[in-house]
């Protein structure tokens, strides 16, 4: 199984706080997603 079918069921909040499906970000345009670690 690929790497980006695995992602593509995962999910994340987004920056509201609502639920994601990974996959749907990416279904009719590409995608960069990037993890911001909070220090504080």
């Amino acid at each position: 199984m690929r790497l980006s079918t695995r992602l593509a069921r995962l999910t994340l909040n987004d920056w509201q706080g609502d639920p994601v499906e990974l996959g749907s970000l990416w279904k009719h345009r590409p995608v960069v997603l990037v993890f911001i670690r909070h220090f504080g």
